[in-house]
């Protein structure tokens, strides 16, 4: 805020909960609400009575909008954006805040690009920004604590792949097995473990593996000797932080073809597991994995924007409260995250060719710690066989 000019920030809840309302609330288990922050001050809660308590348990300051006028400021307002204008206004100069304001979070568009202006109106100076996210920046670099929880969640991920795992195990020829039922043991081990399946988990085979959001058909049955992609994303239910992993597996006898481009992958994804470190840019570690898929006659989005086969999209991404968020590994000139100290991320190379059936990702959740190294939060074997 500092850096930035910035003399309160303002972070509005309608309804739908996000990363930067919960990240800044504490976990407030509230439906609506504001949080309030001035430069070099504590937040403050401000909640609707129903939901007090819920907010006060947060440990932040809480205020009630009662204590600013709500009510009478939404009766007399000739339409929603004044009134809102109105009190936030009104919140902000009996806190005492600057002139510089900031509306961070996933709030409604429709309704805060409009508040936005109003404010001016009334003498704040809004802060626009490049377009940059400041919770996300706030986020980052993890807590001690933080790290542990989303280790947590990623102990049991690792327990919702090893069932599915087991499920592989005891397939033979003629079994019976479809992917939907593969879908079924990972929401119910999900939830048994305390999980949300937050989106449904990426469980394709054979083509479908070859496109790497496909959520798979659910009504196929699992085939022999073409790869199946497990891409698990679940987010702890209390504290909604995420973990992300993907492993490649394949039953029956592995073609050769299968093989060689797996080995690739894996040896791409040791190369950037071991040349990451804090201080250089996330940028530099994709390029350095298009380096070398391309020196082995792979397709990049590098050396091809358009390409839909070889390497087709980029290295990974940070986790927390969302499960993409920054550091982001893109070689777009505007991308200037750098991998520091205390950041979560993912390494997740992938190599894709539908036509031929095959597609193989392996992906891990790392932690850099303070000598500057990443560390695997993953304990799995990332080999072919489940």
């Amino acid at each position: 805020m500092r850096a930035r000019g910035i003399d309160a920030v303002i972070v509005p809840m309608h309804e739908a909960p996000h990363a930067a309302f919960r990240w800044i609330s504490r976990g407030a288990k509230v439906t609506r609400g504001y949080v309030i922050k001035l430069v070099g001050k504590p937040p403050v809660m401000l909640a609707y009575p129903m939901e007090r308590e819920e907010a006060a348990a947060t440990g932040l300051q809480t205020r009630l909008i009662h204590d600013f006028g709500y009510d009478a400021i939404f009766r007399a307002a000739p339409n929603q954006i004044d009134a809102y204008a109105i009190f936030f206004d009104r919140v902000l100069r009996q806190l005492e805040s600057g002139p510089t304001i900031a509306f961070i979070g996933n709030v409604p568009f429709h309704l805060y690009y409009s508040i936005a202006p109003a404010m001016e109106e009334r003498g704040w100076q809004v802060h626009r920004g490049e377009g940059e996210d400041l919770a996300q920046l706030a986020r980052k670099r993890k807590e001690a604590w933080e790290i542990e929880m989303i280790a947590s969640v990623g102990a049991r991920t690792e327990a919702v792949v090893d069932r599915v795992r087991r499920r592989l195990r005891q397939w033979k020829p003629g079994d019976d097995l479809t992917l939907g039922h593969l879908k079924q043991i990972v929401s119910s081990e999900i939830s048994r473990l305390g999980l949300i399946e937050d989106h449904e988990t990426i469980l394709s085979q054979g083509h479908d593996a070859g496109i790497p959001h496909s959520r798979g058909d659910a009504s196929a049955s699992v085939r022999p000797s073409v790869p199946i992609v497990i891409d698990i994303f679940p987010s702890d239910r209390e504290s909604g932080y995420f973990f992300d992993l993907t492993r490649t597996f394949c039953v029956g006898p592995i073609p050769a073809d299968l093989e060689r481009v797996h080995a690739d992958v894996l040896a791409a994804f040791q190369l950037a597991a071991g040349e990451m470190r804090a201080g250089i840019k996330a940028a530099a570690c994709q390029a350095l994995v298009c380096d070398f898929f391309e020196a082995r006659g792979y397709a990049t989005t590098r050396s091809n924007p358009q390409t839909l086969e070889g390497y087709v999209h980029t290295l990974g991404h940070g986790v927390g409260l969302e499960v993409h968020e920054k550091p982001f590994f893109s070689l777009n000139p505007t991308n200037h995250d750098t991998i520091e100290v205390g950041d979560i991320v993912t390494i997740e190379p992938g190599l894709y060719f539908p036509d031929r059936e095959i597609g193989v990702r392996i992906e891990d959740t790392l932690v850099v710690r303070e000598d500057g190294r990443v560390e695997s939060l993953c304990r799995s074997d990332r080999g072919l066989v489940p």
